[in-house]
């Protein structure tokens, strides 16, 4: 095994994972609230202030928004444009294990930790959309690789801390300042159990914070010329201490908080305490020992700490996912056997489950017929073939292999043999039950190309998302009632609003296309004229 086999090897799995139907669902979740700033910046907005439902959106950087913009601009406006800054993230943050760790961890131990990373459940859920989780934890995650790397290594002062401290300046710009806490959590452990805390000291650490402080001025200077700073504060000062007063605590979520945020760490969790195995570090050299002991202390008390405050959830501590995939990796290779043991188990009944659903996947398309834009059958059966082709050969070279990369690599053939299922299967039964892209159909429908004015949406996501699906040029935003044309003009208006909107505009038709909204009247688009 070398580098070049290794990012082959790593490159395959990300295309079979996180490739297969990325475009296929409708946009869900936030996503809505993520990509329609990025298109505001394609058809002419500010690319320093991120705008959505015609108000500035003051509550995220938008690093991630640049991102969507430049793949929209190159592959079109398109939901798999949208999402993938996400999975080329990724992409990113598994190249940077198998390079960075070179001298530090060998190739193999390298290859496991970029599939750990991968192949947990949080990584491929949340990587898989366009959101700011991808983005922010890959950035976060490669400044972390970068200085364990380094420190292990026991290279200059300015490798420590320059690579790492640019990258953590990408990730406040893709998302918040909250992954600094890990990284610096994590550095002081490894310098509290070396003893070397003057580290933080070193006139490179400070240079390091320029360059970062540097590189968040670019964009903040222009930001805060066309918004006004005590604007700012009060959106981020309501949105710090809802989080840290529990303001917008909900006691069902906070009390799954720890077990969601375990199992998003799964299958590699289960193997989380062989951290604490006696005898874990006997084969390390000081530095790696160090690095193991510090981060390993650090993720543990970042992660239970952090999901006990009141209004937290589960995806702020995703940051740790690179430094508990690199700490685990160099454990795993060193594993007792009785785990390797149960371990195969485990991957052969997944696999064969695999190969049920593939079997049965036909009949389960036949039963609940195939929407028009599905992945095809053909691609899906193909991509499956391979995956299956790399299990033979896999089983071919189990002995010339060492078990714990054998086993591994096996994790990572199902994970990428479930997401073909998914896409070929689950996919098509799951656009069944769409409610966005049908509604923009039917707007799309009914207008017959006259304007659209979105009515007091704020960053509704729903039916952002569904302004995503309509032609932008078509579309115009009315915040509040005074920003509303005087002619007549079709609105979409959320439900909640339709109450307000009743009362200064006359309704000049029934509604011409509705969307159900769940505790809360349905959404619609009405032919109106506002009071003069």
């Amino acid at each position: 095994m070398n580098r070049v086999n290794a990012l082959l090897i790593v490159f395959a799995l990300w295309c079979a994972i996180f490739l297969p139907g990325l475009g296929s669902t409708e946009l869900k979740g936030e996503e809505g609230r993520r990509i329609m700033p990025a298109v505001t910046m394609m058809e002419g907005g500010s690319w320093a202030v991120p705008h959505v439902g015609g108000k500035p959106f003051l509550r995220k950087p938008p690093l991630v928004q640049w991102c969507m913009a430049g793949t929209m601009k190159l592959f079109g406006k398109n939901t798999w444009a949208a999402r993938l800054p996400s999975v080329l993230s990724v992409l990113a943050l598994a190249v940077v294990i198998i390079i960075a760790t070179q001298g530090w961890l060998i190739t193999e131990e390298s290859l496991v930790a970029a599939i750990v990373m991968m192949t947990q459940v949080a990584t491929i859920d949340k990587c898989r959309l366009a959101e700011l989780e991808a983005v922010y934890v890959s950035l976060s995650g490669i400044a972390i690789v970068l200085w364990l790397s380094a420190w292990a290594k026991s290279e200059s002062s300015w490798k420590l801390w320059l690579p790492a401290m640019f990258f953590n300046a990408l990730a406040v710009l893709a998302k918040a300042p909250l992954h600094l806490l890990f990284f610096y959590a994590i550095v002081v452990a490894v310098l509290m159990r070396e003893r070397n805390l003057r580290t933080l000291l070193d006139p490179a650490h400070f240079a390091g914070q320029l360059i970062m402080a540097g590189v968040i001025a670019a964009w903040a200077v222009p930001y805060f010329r066309e918004v006004a700073a005590a604007e700012v504060g009060q959106v981020w000062q309501r949105q710090f201490v809802g989080r840290v007063t529990g303001a917008e605590m909900d006691l069902k979520k906070y009390l799954l908080n720890i077990p969601s945020g375990l199992a998003n760490h799964l299958p590699w969790v289960l193997f989380a305490p062989l951290l604490w195995a006696r005898g874990v570090n006997d084969t390390m050299y000081p530095r790696g020992c160090s690095v193991l002991v510090g981060a390993r202390n650090a993720v543990v008390v970042c992660f239970f700490a952090l999901l006990l405050i009141p209004g937290v959830l589960p995806r702020y501590v995703q940051p740790l996912v690179a430094p508990f995939s690199l700490i685990l990796a160099p454990v795993l290779w060193n594993c007792p056997r009785r785990f390797r043991h149960w371990w195969r188990y485990a991957a052969f009944g997944l696999t064969f489950s695999m190969f049920l659903c593939a079997l049965a996947g036909p009949f389960v398309v036949a039963a609940y017929g195939r929407d028009p834009g599905a992945t095809p059958i053909w691609l899906s059966a193909f991509g499956l073939l391979l995956v299956i082709g790399a299990s033979l050969c896999l089983m071919q070279l189990r002995r010339r292999l060492h078990e714990t990369l054998h086993l591994t690599l096996w994790t990572g053939i199902v994970a990428a043999m479930g997401m073909i299922n998914m896409a070929a299967v689950a996919m098509p039964v799951i656009k069944r039950s769409d409610n966005i892209r049908p509604f923009a159909e039917q707007i799309d429908t009914s207008l017959s190309g006259d304007r659209l004015i979105a009515y007091n949406l704020d960053d509704y996501a729903p039916l952002l998302g569904v302004l995503f699906y309509l032609d932008e040029t078509q579309i115009a935003y009315a915040p509040e009632t005074s920003d509303a044309p005087k002619e007549p003009a079709f609105y979409l208006v959320r439900g909640k609003d339709r109450g307000k909107f009743a009362k200064s505009f006359n309704i000049l038709s029934e509604p011409i296309a509705t969307r159900a909204e769940k505790g809360e009247p349905d959404s619609v688009v009405v032919r109106a004229v506002r009071i003069k």
